[in-house]
């Protein structure tokens, strides 16, 4: 391509180099602006660079000139604070969902909007490669695939795996395609969670987005029989224990006084604590599950389960089960 050719990309340009180059105090020469641009090939002049600052300006993008000999420009304004910016790369780095190369490929997009001072300091913040991270590099797009099938009430179907012993892939079901209408996506124990209505089983059931392959957004219309699952996300998660779904029910506990706290941070304030003996006593509304029983029994002798019957008998149940394991 001509170098004459390049001028049309030269504002595009221009925008980059201010933006990875420059911050509130660092800014670049004219000479280093004219320098950056021939790194694109594009070629510019002094006189020429002047009119191409008040056409950014009035596109929005306003640069300032700082003190000094020669003097240098930079951007007066950035899209994001260095605070914020730190924060963005933390979460895409600890993100178990999304993949290793995704992930430095998502910071490396972010670092366009750090300036020249605050890239470096992204930089330093070492790509944890041990990290459990997801191996699907498709979860994004599914992501994206079932937020526009919510927006347009429209069923979603995907095949589903899981892991055999040997680590392998292995889908459910000999490969048989789900077909669901998705409900919501929730954040739950740095994973990410389609809820969704199965129409077959009649029922609301989780999926981990990141085992499921080959999503696709359906022309038929959600179920009529999903509109009565009205979900609240908040509420949803406090019920549900590791996205492990189950029959709802209203439970008592018995709980000691110093789990206070705990109780508070999972069920929120609105539950009444009634003192007892042992402490105090609650009702809260939550799905059976094994890793619900699996929180109580995390808890030890500092919480038990009082009501319902099938429930604390369920649960009596399993302890036993698991003491068997281990033998005498």
């Amino acid at each position: 391509m001509a170098r004459s050719e390049n001028q049309k990309e030269k504002l595009v340009r221009l925008i980059e180099i201010f933006m990875r180059r420059t911050d509130e105090e660092i800014g670049l020469t004219m000479a280093e602006i004219i320098e950056a641009l021939s790194e694109y090939g594009i070629s510019a002049e002094r006189k020429s660079l002047y009119n191409d600052f008040l056409v950014l300006e009035g596109l929005g993008f306003s640069i300032v000139r700082l003190s000094g000999n020669p003097p240098a420009y930079t951007l007066a304004e950035r899209i994001f604070e260095s605070a914020e910016l730190k924060l963005l790369v933390d979460a895409v780095q600890s993100s178990k969902f999304i993949t290793a190369s995704k992930s430095k490929e998502l910071i490396d997009k972010l670092k366009l909007f750090a300036g020249a001072k605050t890239s470096g300091e992204l930089d330093r913040q070492v790509f944890v490669e041990d990290r459990v991270k997801s191996e699907n590099s498709s979860v994004l797009y599914t992501v994206d695939t079932i937020h526009k099938a919510i927006n347009s009430n429209s069923k979603i179907s995907f095949a589903y795996f899981d892991y055999d012993s040997a680590k392998r892939r292995v889908l459910r079901h000999g490969g048989e395609r789900y077909s669901v209408s998705p409900k919501m996506l929730i954040w739950s124990d740095e994973n990410y969670y389609l809820v969704a209505y199965d129409e077959r089983e009649g029922l609301i059931k989780n999926f981990r987005v990141d085992k499921m392959v080959k999503t696709k957004r359906e022309e038929e219309l959600c179920s009529i029989a999903a509109d009565k699952y009205k979900l609240n996300p908040a509420d949803y998660s406090r019920k549900i224990f590791g996205m492990y779904g189950g029959k709802e029910e209203l439970v008592t506990l018995e709980v000691k006084d110093r789990l206070a706290g705990v109780m508070i941070d999972r069920f929120g304030l609105k539950n009444s604590f009634i003192k007892t003996d042992f402490g105090f006593r609650m009702a809260i509304s939550v799905m059976i599950s094994p890793t619900f029983y699996s929180w109580v029994m995390g808890f030890g002798e500092d919480i038990r389960i009082l009501k319902p019957d099938y429930v604390r008998d369920d649960y009596i149940k399993r302890l036993k089960e698991i003491s068997r394991v281990y033998g005498k």
